[in-house]
Order: structure tokens, then C-alpha cells, then sequence
């Protein structure tokens, strides 16, 4: 094999951090693809999936030919009811990053040899002892693509990389350089070019930017931002979930009386993404389901913000009830 190249030009300049956060994980060009090859190598009779879930899930259990069964959820975001055959698998989501407890009753209900985890919003959460746990970075940190699958199964990790991090890194510049809005059309693009492909191994360029981040210091600073949210806006939020020490936030949930909130902020270039709103407009899912996916806003907590753009998100919210 030839050496790597020396001299010559410099590369894109990232610091050297302690490393990857799940070292041990396999890698992907994203968690999708990571579990279409679990799917492929076990191949469960069906696997059943919450209705307020990702297509990202969905899609692999349609490429690789799994019957899908449904189930809804309460409230608190735990399982109602799900009749578990012995060949079938459960997919549980650990949603928001803050269902570290509902984990747990997941595991002592139906035990680890039929429940895979899905970490994509919680990628603190420390893997179970379970069929799988899958995990996607780039909800929580900079990087173009990659997903980690963590299994007691036996799991060949591909053998072709995937090369096209380059093409999916412009939004990520423009970021910097240009603001947020000179970037949507290239991170809408990014995300579409993850859809439908083959698993390939992650690209050494999102690899590498993975082993550059201080994680201690992004853990702490979402703790600590959705700990302001919540003191602030709690008394007024109906999203309830009881906090547990263990859970590292994606967002923090809002559900207020003004359906117009998300529309309000974004005037104000605060930004919040939709979890899932193709469910809300399906006839088949629960009432639940549909309002969570409908009237919830989810607010940023995340490791650029400080102290006065937390302020703005309050004013911004706060404002938008006094005006009903």
C-alpha cells in the first residue's frame, strides 16, 4: 500500500481532540445506512416502529424487504402497547435526546435480544445492551454525513468509503462565511444525496472532523442551555417530560397556545426544524402522534449559543403569548 502523501499543499486545519465519541462503533455514510446493513444481516421477520418516527427509518425496512408494524406512544413519549413476536424486532427513538428513562422501561418490558435503539437525537446517550443502538452526528455537531452502529450482531462493515463529504460540506462553509440562510439550499441538498444509496463506510474527512470535537464541552453546553429554556419557559410550556440527569438534549420542546410560533421566530432569524410534519397529515396516526408532529416547536439548545441569543429565544416566545 502506497504511504500517504507528504508535503505539498496544506489541508483544512482541525485541532487535535481526544478522539471519536463511540470509538468502537461501525461507521457509515449515515445511521440509515447503518441499519439497512443490520436488516440485511439478520433479516427480522418486521420490525415495528413508532407512527412519530423519521422516513429515515422507514426507508431501509422498505429497501431490504422487513414487514413494518406500528405503535403509538403516550404522552410521555413511552410505548402504549406492542404484541412482540418472538422473530420481530422493536424500534424504539430516543426522542429529543431526553428519553434516556423510557430507554430503560423499553429493555425491561421486551428485553435486549428484539430492540434496537435509535440514538439519532441522542447521540450523549451511552449504547445499550440490546440488538443495536444507531447513532447520527450530524444532528448534533458540524460534520457533512456519518452514522455509528453499535451491535451485538454480526455486522460486515462495507467496503467501499463514501466519497461524496466534499459535495455535502458547502452549507456547512456558508455557515460561516455567509449566514444561515446562503446555506439552506445546499444542506436541503446534502440531505436528499443521503436518501436511497447502499451502505458505504464513512469518509475519512467526516471522520476525521468527528475526532476533532471537544464533546465535554458540547455535552455541557446543551445541559445547560435547555436547563435555561426549561426555568424560563416551562410554567408556560404543555410539553411535559420529566428531566433526567443522564439525558443530553437536541432541542427543547415547546408546545404554547400560538400555532403561528414557529412562523413568528423564524421572522425573527430563529430557526427550528420540523419533526416530522408528514405525520401530522396521515390519516392512519393517532391523535397524539399527529399533535406532537403538528403544534410542537423545537427550540435551539445547542453548543453556539449563549447567554443573549438564549434571552432572544425566551423574548421571542414570551412575546408571541402576550400577543394572543
Amino acid at each position: 500500500m502506497m504511504h500517504d502523501a507528504i508535503g505539498g499543499y496544506l489541508p483544512l486545519e482541525l485541532p487535535r481532540a481526544s478522539g471519536e465519541y463511540h470509538p468502537d462503533a461501525l461507521r457509515f455514510q449515515s445511521s440509515r445506512a447503518a441499519f439497512l446493513a443490520l436488516l440485511r444481516a439478520r433479516r427480522p421477520a418486521a420490525v415495528c416502529v413508532p407512527w412519530y418516527c423519521c422516513d429515515s427509518i422507514v426507508e431501509p425496512l422498505i429497501t431490504a424487504g422487513i414487514a413494518i408494524k406500528r405503535y403509538a406512544i403516550d404522552a410521555m413519549l413511552r410505548i402504549e402497547s406492542v404484541d412482540l413476536a418472538r422473530d420481530e424486532w422493536l424500534l424504539y427513538v430516543n426522542y429529543f435526546g431526553l428519553c434516556d428513562r423510557n430507554v430503560d422501561d423499553v429493555l425491561n418490558r421486551y428485553g435486549p435480544e428484539r430492540v434496537v435503539i435509535d440514538n439519532a437525537q441522542a447521540f450523549f446517550a451511552m449504547p445499550r445492551d440490546c440488538v443495536a443502538t444507531l447513532y447520527s452526528p450530524r444532528k448534533f455537531v458540524g460534520v457533512p454525513d456519518g452514522g455509528y452502529l453499535l451491535t451485538r450482531e454480526a455486522v460486515t462493515p462495507p467496503v467501499d468509503v463514501d466519497h461524496e463529504s466534499v459535495q455535502r460540506f458547502a452549507h456547512l462553509l456558508k455557515r460561516i462565511d455567509a449566514g444561515a440562510e446562503t446555506g439552506y439550499a445546499d444542506y436541503s441538498a446534502a440531505e436528499a444525496s443521503l436518501e436511497k444509496k447502499e451502505p458505504l463506510r464513512m469518509s475519512a474527512l467526516t471522520q476525521r472532523i468527528l475526532q476533532s470535537i471537544d464533546y465535554a464541552d458540547v455535552r455541557a453546553k446543551r445541559i445547560a442551555n435547555f436547563a435555561y429554556l426549561h426555568q424560563r419557559l416551562d410554567a408556560s410550556n404543555a410539553f411535559k417530560l420529566p428531566p433526567d440527569s443522564r439525558s443530553v438534549p437536541l432541542c427543547y420542546p415547546y408546545r404554547g397556545s400560538d400555532p403561528g410560533l414557529r412562523a413568528r421566530l423564524m421572522t425573527q432569524r430563529i430557526y427550528t426544524p420540523c419533526y416530522w410534519p408528514e405525520v401530522a397529515s396521515s390519516p392512519s396516526v393517532p391523535a397524539f402522534e399527529k399533535t406532537l408532529a403538528g403544534g410542537t416547536v423545537f427550540l435551539p439548545c445547542d453548543q453556539r449559543l449563549s447567554p443573549p441569543q438564549l434571552d432572544t429565544i425566551v423574548q421571542a416566545v414570551l412575546e408571541s403569548r402576550d400577543d394572543l
